[in-house]
């Protein structure tokens, strides 16, 4: 399985997942997926990378309300009436249960 975002949105096999916020760094391509230890974040969570956008850089998906939050991050969440994210913590929780059961370790942005 492949995790997709697309239109702010996140998706496995066509089925939406979550919500995102991001300043949309990352272009479109396919990225690797792994779940390692955020230093930062103190905790396990997604990192994104490719040939252009190293590992050593840190592009994470984790929680956030606004892009305040994301220093070119996926913030993930629920998004409210006014473009920002709610419940962003337990949407996080389930993504990274989704990505650990169904081994994905590819996003592909579109």
């Amino acid at each position: 399985m492949i995790l997709v975002k697309k239109d702010n949105q996140l998706f496995i096999n066509g089925v939406k997942i979550c919500d995102t916020l991001d300043p949309n760094v990352l272009l479109p391509g396919i990225y690797k997926l792994e779940l390692n230890y955020s230093p930062k974040f103190k905790r396990e969570l997604p990192l994104i990378y490719n040939n252009e956008f190293t590992a050593n850089r840190g592009f994470r998906i984790h929680q956030g309300n606004s892009l305040k939050d994301s220093n070119g991050c996926i913030l993930v969440g629920i998004k409210d009436k006014d473009n920002h994210l709610i419940d962003s913590t337990n949407t996080l929780n389930n993504l990274i249960n989704i990505i650990k059961f169904n081994k994905i370790i590819n996003l592909i942005i579109i």
